[in-house]
């Protein structure tokens, strides 16, 4: 009963303390927030103070926030977005375009040039489809005047100021989705403030117009998150019907590989292993409602490591096969 009591009444701290902190005046929890950032950083108050004013509440954020969830999609609607004929053509355009620092981001990082181009192929068309609303009024939104929000809306409107601080840029330079997602690869400020790298050497992160920056940093991150260089990402598998061993209902939330590639190949669901793989890898078995029916998949290490980007198996999977169509339109048209 105690402990009962002791966690009810935490409970009910938490939520006035959460309460206080959403209805509180925008000004004055924008003012606590710019007061914790210059105790943090030394960063002048006035200066935050200045970057804040120019914030506005945006409807439009709203609006989107309180949209309905979008269609639940499965493999056989989602795989129609993204592997298109166009999106794949202007892959092999940005990795042209882009040779010299692809092939120096793989050199440092490990990560493949087809994969970073395809992330930013799903994430905004290479570029095209950033985003047009103002980052710091959407985190400004979220934070003061959306409640349901509030905490990752304060923590990236704080992480943005940094960004702002530190690169010396002008709130209007920086554009992205109603979220807070911004530039070509979509970082939110927190991934930006942890992976984002100055990849051309010219003093500036700028993920929104620098191409060797989007790069650098997509290849950080995925590093960061233990890409496995010159590994697969994911083997096709043979059906499992309902009833078998390692039968899963068709999922698109991300699991984390934890069965050897040697025991999947045991029960007859592993296709013969290709020799650049230890058999003792660790697996995950994915089931995708596919256009024909059930796809089964083994994702690897390194299709769980693409989760870390987006948290769907959905996601990791267009971008590996938009990843390998790019490569082999790109490989054709080289032959």
């Amino acid at each position: 009963m105690t402990k009962t009591l002791t966690n009810l009444g935490f409970l009910i701290l938490l939520f006035c303390g959460y309460s206080a902190a959403v209805t509180a005046n925008p000004a004055d929890e924008a003012e606590t927030l710019i007061q914790e950032l210059a105790a943090e950083k030394g960063y002048p108050a006035d200066k935050l103070r200045t970057l804040l004013q120019g914030a506005s509440r945006n409807q439009q954020v709203i609006d989107s926030l309180n949209r309905p969830a979008e269609t639940i999609h499965t493999w056989k609607t989602y795989r129609p977005i993204f592997l298109k004929q166009n999106r794949i053509e202007a892959g092999v355009a940005y990795w042209e375009k882009n040779r010299a620092t692809l092939d120096r981001a793989y050199a440092i990082y490990g990560v493949p040039p087809e994969i970073i181009v395809a992330i930013v192929g799903v994430e905004t068309f290479y570029g095209k489809r950033p985003g047009s609303i103002s980052i710091l009024d959407a985190l400004y939104t979220q934070a003061y005047h959306y409640p349901k929000r509030y905490q990752f809306g304060r923590a990236q409107l704080k992480a943005f100021l940094q960004i702002l601080m530190e690169e010396q840029m002008e709130p209007a330079m920086a554009m992205g989705s109603y979220a807070g997602a911004m530039g070509t690869p979509q970082f939110i400020p927190t991934s930006y403030l942890s992976y984002a790298v100055d990849f051309d050497g010219d003093g500036k992160r700028d993920i929104w117009g620098n191409d060797a920056d989007v790069i650098g940093s997509v290849a950080n991150y995925f590093s960061r998150h233990n890409w496995q260089k010159d590994q697969l990402v994911a083997l096709p598998g043979k059906r499992i019907e309902p009833g078998q061993p390692y039968y899963i209902e068709p999922a698109q939330g991300a699991t984390k590989p934890d069965t050897p590639l040697n025991a999947l190949a045991s029960a007859g669901i592993a296709p013969t292993l290709p020799t650049s793989i230890s058999p003792d890898a660790l697996a995950t078995v994915l089931h995708l409602q596919g256009a024909e029916g059930a796809e089964f998949w083994l994702g690897l290490n390194n299709f769980y490591v693409i989760t870390r980007y987006n948290h769907s198996n959905l996601y990791a999977m267009a971008v590996f096969q938009l990843s390998q169509e790019i490569r082999a339109l790109k490989n054709g048209a080289a032959s």
